[in-house]
């Protein structure tokens, strides 16, 4: 059987030994995606975006990976004091691809910025700073943990695809991001919280496949089997051709 294809956006940072800047991502990602069957494909900031129309046809999957902050404006909002760094072309890449995604019904993982992402790119707005706009907030910039440190549980609402995919109410999760979803987006369905609240899980039901976290289940797959089952879902997702339609959980992979 031939193994899907899985893009993965990359981001560009300068190599503060030559100041020559690089495009790549994390290889955790990489390898959450291999060891679930999925072959995964970096796809580095073209200058031409026209590029994207020769290259995603031949992907058969998108992962949208953690990172820096999204710019405000893309939701209407002024930069809050202590909003992070960012990098509009890489924003606009990332919603290029997502378009692509919603519009060609590509199966879809969002993971922390990328869950922020699809959310921005469906007209949905986030909180820039959720230690000063977000009243009673738990730590979630955990950055100075193991980033394989569990930190709060998420309750995962019962009926969801989600919960049908994890299959349980309550998971484990890790916290490494310091802002997080505010007004949803058109289609966009919470479907898991953090204790405080805040949106940690969601999906977009009108697609094939379009699901996001907030936390990074990519340090958490080799210890905590149920964030396995999430790879392993989105990567069956990814096999089964974009003209065919999903029918059942049990064909992306639902583990009994």
């Amino acid at each position: 059987m031939i193994r899907p294809l899985i893009g993965i956006p990359c981001r560009s940072w300068q190599n503060p030994k030559n100041s020559r800047f690089i495009y790549g991502s994390y290889q955790t990602y990489v390898h959450a995606l291999e060891a679930a069957g999925g072959v995964p494909v970096l796809i580095p900031l073209l200058s031409d975006p026209s590029g994207l129309t020769s290259l995603l046809p031949r992907v058969d999957g998108l992962l949208l990976s953690g990172g820096i902050d999204i710019q405000p404006r893309l939701y209407g909002e002024d930069p809050h004091p202590m909003l992070g760094q960012v990098d509009p072309r890489l924003d606009e890449f990332e919603l290029a691809l997502v378009q692509w995604a919603i519009e060609n019904g590509l199966p879809t993982l969002g993971i922390c910025r990328g869950m922020q992402i699809l959310n921005v790119a469906l007209g949905g707005s986030l909180y820039q700073d959720l230690t000063t706009m977000y009243p009673g907030s738990v730590r979630h910039a955990n950055w100075d943990l193991p980033s394989n440190k569990i930190v709060h549980c998420v309750s995962v609402k019962a009926g969801s695809r989600m919960e049908k995919i994890l299959g349980v109410r309550e998971v484990n999760a890790n916290s490494l991001h310091h802002q997080g979803v505010k007004v949803p987006g058109r289609g966009v369905c919470i479907t898991g919280y953090a204790e405080d609240g805040l949106a940690e899980l969601m999906e977009i039901p009108e697609q094939r496949f379009m699901m996001a976290v907030e936390c990074h289940p990519e340090h958490l797959y080799q210890d905590e089997p149920v964030w396995a089952r999430l790879f392993a879902a989105f990567v069956a997702a990814c096999s089964i051709p974009i003209m065919q339609p999903i029918e059942s959980l049990e064909q992306i992979g639902r583990l009994e």
